[in-house]
């Protein structure tokens, strides 16, 4: 992906503290030539990311416990539409290779509620989920 014709708006880096999940990269955009673009300020999703962070954990712990050495990655881009609802999920890369953690986090991240984007218009956020057995 071309960041610069994407509209690159900002870049994020969010650790989630929560012993499955390591560090992450968040890039949102506005989505040019499609929708209004809208903005969010990085804080605001990291923190709605954190609020959830439980959620997407428990599908990484239901499966660790048929695998106790499952580890990876999960990259998400999601868009949130002008109304702060998740309105589209795709997984672009997984390095668990377990499709029901991977489909429980789309389940997961389409049920999210972000406040409403400042212009109104769409925001795209790409995000990776770390997953890791605790200590």
């Amino acid at each position: 992906m071309n960041l610069r014709r994407a509209g690159l708006l900002f870049l994020v880096a969010a650790a989630l503290d929560c012993g499955t999940f390591g560090t992450s990269e968040t890039l949102a955009r506005g989505r040019s030539g499609r929708a209004a673009r809208g903005s969010l300020d990085k804080k605001v999703i990291k923190d709605v990311i954190h609020e959830h962070h439980r959620e997407v954990r428990a599908c990484y712990e239901v499966e660790l416990v048929k695998q106790p050495e499952l580890a990876g990655r999960v990259l998400s881009q999601f868009t949130i539409s002008g109304t702060g609802d998740v309105v589209a999920v795709v997984l672009r890369d997984s390095t668990l290779g377990n499709s029901a953690i991977e489909e429980c986090v789309r389940r997961r991240l389409l049920s999210w509620k972000f406040p409403k984007p400042v212009g109104g218009g769409n925001v795209d956020v790409i995000y990776a989920f770390n997953f890791f057995p605790s200590p």
